[in-house]
């Protein structure tokens, strides 16, 4: 499954009329009330919602992300840096509504080691994860490697690599057992280093099904 990361108001009825079946409501990024948001958006498509740190305060982010689970979003995004009063004030709350939880990790700047990445993939299951996200930047080939082989430990993932070298773990993923893989709507659209198009991605998944 492809999921599409919006990142402005604009595109979310571009999404919709792509027909795709997962969106990413990247919020810190819209920054919108949920309620406007939601109001677009058909419940017949799954939602994640995703507020990262940096745009609102803390109490402001968790209320966002509390009201987008009032409204219906079938997922929300918990930074694994997430305080734990806040981690656990959200999980409880996604659980309530019976919404999924993905906890996540990201690093900007490298991919850690395979020790590391493993103990992080645990922790994001101890944080409530029903599905552990991992996107970390790709600097070299051993660090595909590692991100791929977090795809033989157990549990519900998805594991991706950023920059231009990561790129082939965002094709690769659906076929290595990721819940989805992340794309943009078009060029200039991207929510991450290295994230390709709906178009692109689809152009891929036609010629691998093909042959």
């Amino acid at each position: 499954m492809i999921c599409v990361s919006i990142a402005h108001m604009t595109q979310i009825t571009s999404a919709l009329l792509s027909d795709v079946e997962l969106i990413e409501l990247r919020l810190d990024l819209i920054k919108e009330d949920p309620h406007t948001i939601f109001d677009q958006i058909s419940r017949d498509v799954k939602t994640i919602a995703t507020c990262r740190p940096g745009k609102y305060i803390e109490e402001e982010r968790v209320a966002v992300l509390k009201t987008s689970l009032d409204l219906g979003v079938s997922f929300i995004d918990i930074e694994i840096e997430s305080t734990e009063e806040s981690a656990v004030e959200l999980v409880a709350h996604a659980q309530k509504c019976g919404a999924g939880i993905i906890v996540s990790y990201h690093n900007f700047e490298q991919t850690p080691d395979r020790e590391a990445l493993d103990q992080l993939i645990k922790r994001c299951f101890e944080r409530g994860g029903s599905i552990a996200k991992i996107a970390t930047m790709v600097n070299t080939l051993e660090d595909t490697r590692n991100l791929i082989s977090l795809y033989d430990k157990p549990g519900r993932k998805v594991v991706l690599g950023m920059g231009s070298m990561g790129r082939i773990t965002r094709i690769m993923a659906p076929y290595l057992g990721a819940e989805f893989t992340f794309a943009s709507l078009g060029e200039g659209g991207e929510t991450a280093p290295g994230q390709l198009s709906l178009s692109q991605l689809n152009e891929f998944y036609k010629v691998i099904n093909e042959s």
